[in-house]
């Protein structure tokens, strides 16, 4: 028995040991069996008494979670080590319900009077790991129930804890928000503490709560300011200045107060993270105007510093303050270029594409070229083992494409340029999803503008057309290039092998959309080439023209039968008139006789291309064209026909009759087609003349429905009875003892106008919205650029398409940003049960009640008034025009001191039911007091 006993301890595995043995396992099938032993062997040693081994068994399976192993299973048992009264057996628990304790852990509610007894224990070790462990797994139970234990460890003697205690109520208020409201007092005056750590833990607290809701913290401006102006703490001056950044566009008037300090900082601090909060703290608060050209330069001056260092992560921060100081003060982040344009070649990636941002912002017709050509440098891998992310080369051609387009190609001054960087662009841009398509609209959208540069457009798009590589890496671009090769036919110098390109391409190398374009452009093409005047037809000429329409048609019935409605479309429709040309053709005279074309090819066809030509339309176009006079665009072209119910019934029963007459017929062995004929045909009066007996019977029964129809569709509140228009237009005339009997009740809404004068209309405020920045000329001297005509946009009226408008291209920017930092954060916490926590809903009450009182003085006083004032002019000539003037003076100032107060009152709703009938009778009040005061003026004056 006593060799049993010696033994039994060689099998208790401390952590060391089964660390060990893990690492001791040479292969990962050997491991997973290590582990699976020491997890059997843990739950037989967490139901032991000894609580040293169930401590060691918590311990390992602590351990073994991190690693990714369930020990869900034994949260109880770590419930059993959090009670231990021995603390370094209690820490092990605690640490163990860290890890695997969640919200929805069934043993927390278990928790609660431990975590109690732990948090009023003398032992400040032990009330600090208890705050601790609170604070990883707090439940909204356990937030409710242990809050006023919180609350009181705020004023707690040691600062260990009330440091502690201040930075758990943050996630208390996560899960029981109302405990913001009992704790604020005490949160607040922990700002004044005389420990720095416990002000530092109240300062972060309070920045994370007013990044939902900072109305709230404004009354606490003054203590934070205090502490913004006498602590030297870098790190809590950060919070500080965050938190002011935030509370600066509550409260314009804190600018005045916050620049001289924040100015002061900016210039004697040696901390670039300060620094940096700083300068963030002015911009993103609102407090850089573009007036304040003295603070933008000393900003701009000091971001200059973040270029000259080797941290990476300050040229990050920099350029991110220049993005946001270049919206209004470009010119000063623009004499900057230099470091920006050396952040290009960075090889970080995040800084290069922060430049990449900048850089739009930044060009001018002198500096267009050359920012240009290092933005295509960065298309470009600089070795065979680098590659470009796709989202960079893309935003990269969407910068070079945004800044040349700019405020309609404002800087652009040679557009064979511009248009030979739109091809290479297309070259070097190969493989790149999407980004084909916008080279080709900025390609058309050049060609259509600018008519001396549509040659070169069109001799780029034929090469492009022609090209079998683009057509299989880049397809995106042949729509718009196909568009420019057929409509500017006229540029083309060989017509005929951009047609025999077109006729002879794989049916499966390219789309349908890219199909289409190229099937309408086949046409435009062909009518140049053949309809040209300048070669005279001759046999040869004829005989060509023959087999390039028969191709032509061969290619076009190809698509006649395509899946696409587009295709389709395009190629039955010119199917057709290809047919008719080759007819036309093979008709031709064999000889030379003849030397003219066909009209159908040098008349016909050119009318229907070339009669006008295409002009850039602006996109707000359409919506300025004014409506015709006498147009009404909600008006029905054909008003539906409304057949009533007794139309209905009449046709059943002349239906009945002839159905009888049928019956009569065929005992005559008559056609049973014929009965239906006659009647068609035949009037009225036969057969009533031969159903006489029955419509007397029926008559009766019908205007009896007739009118219990009517009854029911009066009562029903989901009947929309018939307007007196639309009947009178479906009904058919009657006589004037019909239409007297049928009248029935009338239109319940027949007497009723629409008013539209009395809907509302809500203005918008555009005058805060930023003019589009204007760049100032340089003085600089420079040869004097030809002159390049731009077509503008047709529009009607004043108002211009803002394709290229500064402002939508920051809009573009901005939203572009926010979607590359909406990746989620699994080390967030969820604080949306804060956003719309008013913390000041209380005392704003008890100020209602208080203006509530002063506005009854106020309104007994101005009935002392207005009967001290009836007495002395009682005897004067005009009195009654003065007293009605009084009596209408006093009547209103009593409507706006009640209206004064309903709007104070009405802007926070009340909590309880009591409050609201206290407002209920203190209206009641206030009304029954101006009753009280008009009937004393009137009283006065008869």
């Amino acid at each position: 028995m006593s060799t049993r006993v010696k033994k039994t301890p060689l099998f208790k595995k401390s952590l060391h040991d089964l660390i060990r043995g893990i690492r001791g396992c040479k292969d990962p099938a050997a491991t997973d069996k290590y582990i699976r032993d020491a997890i059997s062997e843990c739950r037989q040693e967490v139901l032991s008494q000894d609580m040293d081994v169930k401590t060691m068994a918590v311990l390992k399976l602590a351990y073994l979670q991190m690693l990714g192993y369930d020990m869900s299973w034994a949260s109880f048992n770590v419930l059993e080590v959090m009670s231990s009264p021995k603390f370094a057996q209690k820490r092990v628990g605690y640490l163990a319900a860290m890890q695997s304790f969640g919200v929805d852990t069934d043993v927390l509610m278990l928790a609660t009077n431990m975590l109690k007894k732990d948090l009023a224990s003398s032992n400040h070790l032990d009330v600090a790991m208890a705050i601790s462990g609170l604070s990883n797994i707090v439940s909204p139970s356990l937030a409710r129930d242990l809050a006023e234990d919180l609350i009181k460890m705020m004023n707690h003697s040691k600062p260990y804890v009330r440091k502690k205690a201040v930075m758990v109520m943050y996630k208390i208020f996560l899960q029981f928000p109302e405990a913001l409201r009992t704790s604020f007092p005490r949160l607040r005056d922990k700002l004044e503490d005389p420990e720095i750590s416990v002000v530092s833990a109240t300062v972060n607290v309070i920045c994370e709560l007013a990044k939902k809701h900072p109305k709230n913290y404004l009354p606490l401006a003054p203590q934070l300011f205090n502490i913004l102006t006498t602590s030297s703490n870098n790190w809590m001056l950060i919070k500080i200045i965050k938190l002011f950044a935030s509370l600066a566009p509550i409260e314009p008037r804190l600018k005045a107060k916050l620049i001289p300090p924040i100015t002061n900082i900016i210039q004697t601090t040696t901390a670039m993270s300060l620094l940096y909060e700083c300068i963030n703290c002015i911009v993103s608060g609102g407090m850089l105007s573009k007036d304040d050209e003295q603070l933008a330069t000393m900003c701009v001056g000091k971001l200059r510093i973040f270029f000259e260092e080797t941290d990476q992560n300050l040229k990050f921060v920099g350029l991110l303050a220049y993005n946001k100081i270049v919206l209004t003060h470009p010119l000063l982040v623009a004499q900057n270029a230099d470091v920006i344009m050396d952040c290009m070649d960075d090889p970080d990636l995040s800084i290069r594409e922060r430049a990449v941002e900048l850089v739009v912002y930044l060009v001018n017709t002198d500096t267009l070229f050359e920012v240009v050509k290092r933005l295509m440098l960065q298309l470009i891998p600089q070795s065979r083992d680098q590659v470009l992310p796709e989202h960079y080369r893309t935003e990269v051609v969407r910068r070079i494409l945004d800044m040349c387009s700019n405020n309609t190609y404002a800087n652009v001054t040679n557009f064979e340029w511009y248009v030979a960087v739109l091809v290479d662009l297309v070259k070097i841009t190969e493989g790149v999803k999407d980004i084909g398509a916008e080279i080709g609209m900025e390609l058309q959208n050049v060609a259509v503008r600018v008519r001396s540069v549509r040659d070169y457009a069109v001799g780029a798009s034929v090469r492009m057309v022609t090209d079998k590589d683009i057509m299989i890496k880049n397809p995106g671009v042949l729509k718009y290039a196909g568009w420019i090769v057929g409509e500017y036919a006229i540029y083309l110098d060989n017509p005929e092998f951009i047609l025999d390109a077109i006729v002879n391409i794989d049916r499966q190398t390219l789309s349908d959309d890219i199909k289409a374009v190229y099937i309408q452009a086949i046409p435009k093409i062909y009518c140049q080439y053949a309809g040209s005047d300048r070669i005279p037809w001759t046999h040869s000429r004829t005989q060509e023209m023959f087999q390039l329409t028969e191709n032509i048609v061969s290619y076009l019935e190809k698509y006649s039968t395509s899946m696409d409605i587009e295709v389709q479309e395009r190629s039955v429709e010119f199917l057709e008139m290809f047919r008719l040309i080759a007819l036309a053709i093979n008709e031709r005279p064999t000889d030379d006789s003849d030397l003219t074309s066909p009209a159908l090819v040098s008349q016909a066809m050119p009318s229907m291309f070339n009669f006008w030509e295409l002009n850039p339309v602006s996109a707000k176009a359409q919506k300025r064209i004014p409506i015709p006079e006498g147009l009404d665009l909600d008006e029905e072209f054909n008003v539906p026909v409304v057949y009533s119910e007794s139309e209905d019934e009449e046709e059943a029963l002349l239906r009945e009759q002839i159905m009888k007459q049928q019956e009569l017929n065929s005992s005559k062995n008559i056609n049973a087609a014929s009965p239906s004929v006659t009647v068609k045909t035949k009037s009225k009066s036969k057969s009533s003349r031969e159903a006489a007996p029955s419509e007397s019977e029926d008559e009766e029964e019908m205007e009896r429905r007739r009118h219990e129809r009517r009854r029911r569709q009066a009562e029903d509140p989901y009947y929309i009875l018939e307007s007196d228009k639309v009947a009178s237009k479906s009904r058919k005339p009657r006589r004037d003892s019909e239409s007297s009997e049928s009248s029935g009740p009338e239109d319940p809404m027949k007497n009723e106008k629409l008013d539209i004068d009395s809907i509302p209309i809500m203005k918008l405020e555009i005058a805060s919205i930023a003019a589009p920045v204007t760049k100032k000329k340089s003085k600089r001297h420079r040869t004097q650029l030809a002159h390049v005509e731009i077509a503008k946009e047709e529009t009607f009226g004043d108002e211009h398409d803002a394709s290229g408008d500064p402002e939508e291209i920051a809009q573009r920017r901005s939203s572009a940003r926010a979607a590359s930092h909406r990746a989620k954060n699994i080390l967030r916490v969820d604080a949306r049960g804060l956003e719309n926590y008013d913390l000041d809903s209380a005392d704003e009450d008890e100020a209602d009640r208080q203006e509530v009182e002063k506005f009854k003085a106020e309104i007994l006083e101005a009935r002392k008034n207005a009967a001290k004032a009836a007495e002395e002019e009682v005897k004067a000539t005009h009195i009654v025009v003065k007293k009605k003037k009084r009596k209408a003076k006093l009547v209103k100032k009593v409507k706006k001191g009640k209206e004064k107060s309903d709007d104070k009152a009405s802007q926070k709703p009340a909590e309880e039911d009591n409050e609201k009938n206290d407002d209920k009778s203190q209206e009641k009040v206030e009304e029954k007091v101006e009753e009280n005061a008009e009937e004393m003026i009137d009283g006065k004056e008869e």
